[in-house]
């Protein structure tokens, strides 16, 4: 009778351990970097504020927001390159309070211009004297600040650079054209192409990478490039990523490999965005 109900207890034991009941656990797919949360890397639409996370950036919290960069910036009070620290609350909605600290600002900036006013008129001089003084300070204070920042030559290209117009815009990859844009709320805010797996994707214009990574969910592998300071596009389900962040890309150039992360086919999804909003990719790509 003890046997039997050893034997019992055993086979019972043995059926739970196989069993496949419950959440899979979240699979590490970032080579070597820490794991992404993707129940919490969905859209924050709605949301007042956001707790920033490890990985997180800031043009890829704008994404999941639907906020363009410079806004979600200037309601926190940043400034380029966007610096955040994991733990870090950033508002999500417009406050009064940065009314508030903006009118503080521009009644100290009017107090030092009436300031700077008295000065000169108790300095005493005029016309061509007053010039001669503040062009001789503009140069010194000039040839101080290319001194420090000479170093930073190519952060300073890549501001011009991405802040030029989009010439033009080219199809990311010759494929077959599946879902096409919707502007209601659950509609597809891009357009998908399928083609076979491994084909290479292209940049539709040539602009500098703010984000590549898996870390915002239902993107898998995503490549978001700024065009200019209105312009974003997005590539979704790559296979491989071949850039990185913060590099210059050219119209035309090879980014990543087509592939099926984060979908259940092979296909790339490809958005563009005008100052933080979806707008329909048909309207700016040639005709075909």
């Amino acid at each position: 009778m003890n046997r039997l109900l050893f034997l019992l207890i055993t086979i019972f034991s043995l059926t739970g351990c196989s069993s496949t009941g419950g959440r899979a656990p979240v699979a590490d797919i970032t080579q070597g970097k820490k794991s992404v949360n993707y129940k919490s890397a969905g859209k924050i639409t709605g949301q007042k504020s956001y707790k920033v996370k490890a990985g997180d950036t800031l043009y890829a919290i704008s994404w999941r927001s639907g906020m363009d960069v410079n806004t979600l910036a200037a309601r926190n009070n940043l400034s380029a390159p966007y610096i955040i620290y994991e733990g870090q609350i950033l508002s999500l909605v417009k406050s009064k309070k940065s009314k508030s600290t903006a009118a503080k600002k521009a009644s100290v900036n009017s107090d030092l211009s009436s300031q700077t006013s008295s000065k000169k008129v108790q300095t005493g001089c005029t016309g061509q004297s007053c010039g001669k003084n503040s062009s001789q300070a503009l140069v010194k204070k000039n040839s101080k600040a290319y001194s420090e920042n000479q170093s930073d030559k190519k952060a300073v290209k890549n501001i011009q650079i991405t802040n030029k117009k989009v010439s033009g815009w080219s199809w990311p990859v010759k494929g077959r054209l599946t879902k096409t844009f919707s502007s209601s709320q659950a509609g597809m805010k891009g357009i998908s192409l399928s083609h076979q797996r491994g084909t290479f994707i292209q940049a539709a214009a040539s602009g500098k990478v703010v984000y590549a990574g898996n870390g915002l969910r239902g993107y898998g592998n995503l490549i978001i490039i700024k065009h200019n300071s209105d312009y974003l596009s997005a590539y979704a389900h790559n296979e491989k990523l071949l850039v990185r962040e913060n590099e210059l890309i050219k119209m035309g150039q090879k980014i990543a490999l087509m592939g099926d992360s984060g979908t259940d086919r092979v296909q790339l999804h490809f958005e563009i965005r005008y100052r933080g909003k979806s707008v329909d990719p048909l309207r700016y790509l040639p005709k075909r």
